[in-house]
């Protein structure tokens, strides 16, 4: 056994790691490094070992708390009761084992480091994205333990809070009522700063930073004077009330000239309607005004009207609003309103439940006016979402029964897991499918697709009913995939098969994959198109399929594509 220089010694004796927490606490941190859904740049990498490795420590605390509390007790009085006694160099030589085993399995660290750069590279190349060497990599290490040691401190500041109140408590309280009374104190403070305080404080930064960003104008964009767009001279929605999403919707995208430059085909004026935030004072209010706005612009001759309820922001994805255009040349109505500022994660934090109730008074709205046209004559009438945007939407639904006596045709593209719909049709899928690409009644009405090649391979098929309902879920999308029961739970996507942009390196693990997974959602956008939550122009295949209209081939969809890129490039980038 090894003996230590003094310094190190004491210093061990005055930091008074615990032994156990470090070696499950590195064992963790090691365990983060193997690949999850998308590529993890070197912060958040390390966000994610740093967590893990608490998570380790905390259990190794917990273990070693309960070895002093009695199983070190239990095993004296069995050794004891043998007629043997331990052996004296036991004490002596604790420490120093204690010492030997941690800085073993710390340097343990970065000797799998080669194969956690092997495996991000693995991740890198299945999502189209770049990848590290080792040498960045090596950067994960210091953040990692920063993050690591800094919620150590934050415990042990817990635990010292504990002992004060202990001591400090009134004396005449018996011991056992003080300690239990100071334990409860300090777990009702962290539960409330952990559900409460915390994400309070950062809601409300949220919201009055992005409420300041809502209120402006955005960049290249301007008033429109066409009255087929809201926030136009002839519209009944102030171009001041529509917010910073709603003006990017209304203000850019292209007109039946830019249209028919782009297509080389005759157009239509595309109609565009959206009420803010500061239109109206209620959702059911934005929502009438929303249909007021659909009758003013002679949406009901239109070849289609679009529902978008909109992310947390109000923003409407212009890739698809650019889709459907190109798609019907500009012969279409696109509806949306607005009912947060706030960016989708923060909003689902916030409450979740707002985005539901806007889409369901939106969708309902849209759908009793369009039912009041002449049945022969109606529009296609379509509903989309993404992300937010499918709570939203599947809000104004009791059942699948009810969304295909409502709409023609549904296309939602990364549904959060939390999406009611959407659990209820994977869990009740056919039997032998899997979750990342169900199948559900035969696809009878509703199908899921990974990527463009699954919905390729949907184009001609006609036992695919009038009214479809679509589900684009890329295999790598943190979106889709993330959920609480991560923590515990192994999902059957991680039992399965992996999808087409998943490493098959990627297994479940407690806590660890949960993490994982967090890390990722914040970069789930940072990957190219195709991958991760990035949808891209697999919307436009995606409105063309829900749409079922025979003109629709293969080959015009590929043109339509095409179009799209050239649509896209001739309006600003979104911001």
């Amino acid at each position: 056994m090894p003996t230590f220089p003094p310094p190190v010694e004491r210093a061990w004796d005055r930091l008074r790691p615990d032994p156990a927490g470090l070696v499950l606490g590195s064992v963790f941190f090691v365990l983060a490094l193997t690949p999850s859904l998308i590529p993890r740049d070197i912060l958040f990498q390390g966000v994610a070992c740093g967590l893990c490795a608490a998570s380790g420590y905390l259990v190794g605390v917990w273990l070693s708390w309960n070895w002093r509390t009695w199983v070190s007790r239990v095993v004296q009085i069995l050794w004891e009761a043998s007629g043997r006694s331990l052996p004296s160099w036991v004490p002596r030589w604790r420490r120093r084992v204690e010492i030997t085993l941690s800085v073993i399995v710390i340097l343990g660290l970065n000797a799998i480091l080669l194969q956690a750069v092997h495996w991000q590279q693995q991740v890198a190349s299945l999502t189209d994205y770049r990848a590290y060497s080792p040498a960045q990599y090596l950067l994960v290490f210091p953040v990692g333990f920063s993050i690591w040691m800094t919620l150590v401190m934050v415990g042990r500041g817990f635990l010292h809070l504990e002992a004060w109140l202990k001591r400090n408590l009134p004396q005449r309280i018996p011991l056992p009522v003080r300690s239990a009374s100071s334990w409860i104190i300090v777990l009702v403070l962290v539960f409330t700063l952990v559900n409460q305080a915390i994400p309070g404080i950062i809601i409300r930064g949220a919201e009055s930073a992005f409420s300041v960003r809502n209120s402006a104008d955005p960049p290249s964009t301007s008033q429109p004077t066409a009255a087929e767009r809201s926030g136009s001279p002839d519209s009944l929605v102030s171009w001041e009330s529509l917010g910073a999403y709603g003006k990017r919707f209304v203000g850019r995208g292209l007109n039946a000239q830019g249209l028919e430059k782009v297509t080389s085909r005759p157009a239509s004026e595309p109609i565009r309607v959206y009420a803010g935030l500061e239109s109206a004072s209620s959702d059911k209010a934005r929502a009438a005004l929303v249909v007021e706005e659909l009758k003013r612009t002679g949406a009901a001759s239109r070849s289609a009207i679009l529902i978008a309820p909109t992310t947390g922001t109000g923003w409407v994805d212009p890739v698809a609003a650019l889709s459907l255009e190109v798609l019907y040349d500009g012969d279409t109505a696109i509806a949306a309103a607005q009912y947060s500022c706030l960016p989708s994660g923060v909003q689902f934090i916030a409450d979740s439940d707002k985005a539901r109730a806007s889409g369901k008074a939106l969708v309902t709205a849209i759908v009793a006016w369009w039912k009041t046209l002449p049945e022969g004559h109606r529009p296609r009438l379509l509903l989309y979402g993404e992300s937010m945007g499918v709570l939203a939407g599947e809000a104004a639904f009791d059942s699948l029964a009810d969304v295909l006596h409502s709409v023609d045709g549904v296309l939602w593209v990364g549904p959060p897991n939390s999406s009611r719909l959407w659990q209820d049709l994977v869990t009740r899928r056919d039997p032998g499918t899997r979750e990342v690409d169900p199948t559900y009644s035969a696809g009878l009405t509703v199908r899921f697709a990974q990527d463009q090649a699954d919905m390729e391979a949907f184009a001609g098929d006609n036992s695919w009913g009038d009214q479809r309902i679509l589900y684009i879920q890329h295999a790598s999308d943190p979106v889709v995939w993330w959920s609480p029961r991560l923590i515990r739970q192994t999902p059957d996507w991680l039992g399965e098969q992996p999808g087409k942009d998943r490493s098959p390196a990627m297994h479940w693990m407690p806590y660890i994959t949960f993490f994982q997974v967090s890390a990722d959602l914040p970069r789930a956008m940072n990957v190219p198109a195709g991958h991760g939550h990035r949808y891209g122009a697999e919307i436009l295949d995606g409105l063309a399929l829900i749409s079922h209209d025979s003109s629709f081939t293969p080959e015009r969809v590929a043109q339509a594509r095409q179009e799209l890129e050239r649509a896209l490039a001739a309006q600003p980038a979104d911001d």
